[in-house]
């Protein structure tokens, strides 16, 4: 573990579930790697085997494997300024006895271990700290300790989590505008809103997020960052 940078980063799993309902005799998790697979292997790497963003599977299963660490080689992108403390280092404590956690799968038959499921659910890495130590920390597919990963909607996940944290030790008003909280949102729609509503997805933007609509503000969006989206 080199660095709290790589912890969002880690903690992303590849969708496995939906990207899996693609073929009906999915390929396993060891068998669709990007290595196992030779995509973008070499250079310039086989035609067969290269991914652009204008393919139409760009982020499918299992082109997606590699996608999800590579959005940087795809698309443009920026990077966010982590302040100039650098980076913290992470206590480790591994707990060589999480592998055999059991459990029952949701709608299962049969318990599986937590090792099992990392396969099973076609997970790229992840990261689990308890009481401020890494106890357990594993990687896979495209994504090492050294290598980023897209965080997408991980990232409401993680960054709701540390608010709620804040809320409940008493360091953050639930009830403060965010207007009042981050200046440069006090004139955007969420200025008048609470944090307790940006914690709880209720501000009610005026925002449509169906993909099936090609009017919907979310390919508004898309097409505002990416200049391979045309209207």
């Amino acid at each position: 573990m080199n660095s709290a940078v790589h912890l969002g980063f880690a903690l992303s799993l590849v969708l496995g579930g939906t990207a899996v309902a693609q073929e009906a005799t999915p390929l396993s998790a060891p068998d669709s790697t990007p290595d196992a697979l030779g995509l973008m292997q070499g250079f310039p790497p086989a035609p067969d085997k290269t991914i652009r963003f204008t393919d139409p599977d760009y982020f499918a299963f299992p082109k997606l494997r590699w996608t999800v660490c590579h959005f940087r080689e795809l698309m443009p992108t920026t990077v966010v300024r982590n302040g100039s403390e650098g980076v913290s280092e992470l206590p480790v404590d591994i707990d060589a006895g999480i592998d055999g956690v059991e459990f029952l799968p949701l709608g299962g038959k049969a318990p599986m271990t937590w090792r099992d499921a990392f396969d099973a659910n076609y997970t790229d890495g992840i990261l689990v700290l308890h009481q401020g130590r890494v106890v357990y920390e594993r990687y896979d597919g495209c994504l090492d300790e050294h290598t980023l990963h897209g965080a997408m909607s991980v990232t409401k996940s993680l960054t709701g989590l540390l608010g709620e944290v804040l809320v409940a030790e008493g360091t953050l008003d639930a009830a403060a505008l965010v207007g009042d909280i981050i200046p440069e949102l006090a004139r955007s729609a969420f200025g008048d809103a609470t944090v307790r509503q940006v914690l709880d997805m209720t501000t009610a933007l005026d925002y449509s997020e169906d993909y099936s609509d090609p009017d919907a503000e979310v390919w508004t969006y898309a097409r505002a960052g990416s200049p391979y989206l045309v209207s």
